[in-house]
């Protein structure tokens, strides 16, 4: 399906069955994030989390207490997010490709 791609061509992606292995969810979770939405929410997230960002005194030197960051995005059955396709990201979808429905949006 991903030859059949023009880049730059906005695509929908569905997630069809349980991700089973952890490298296979962290590939999901990466082209999950590519959704404009959900660059806009971890944006703002980084954002807040810089704002309110937390400097003590440890050994006399300033010490940054960092939070971590937003998981905004899951990797479950039936989630559906919408990114633009470029040809560079077609050996990450190929890999994860048996859990994942892939349509021109």
């Amino acid at each position: 399906m991903t030859e059949k791609l023009v880049a730059g061509q906005n695509v929908r992606f569905t997630i069809v069955r349980e991700v089973l292995r952890q490298d296979d969810v962290d590939t999901v979770l990466r082209l999950m994030r590519q959704d404009p939405a959900a660059r806009r929410g971890l944006k703002h997230a980084q954002e807040h989390r810089v704002r309110t960002l937390i400097i003590r005194s440890r050994g006399k030197r300033p010490w940054e207490q960092r939070e971590k960051s937003s998981k905004l995005v899951r990797a479950v059955k039936g989630a559906t997010w919408t990114m633009r396709w470029f040809p560079h990201i077609a050996p990450d979808v190929n890999a994860v490709a048996r859990y994942l429905d892939v349509k021109p949006a």
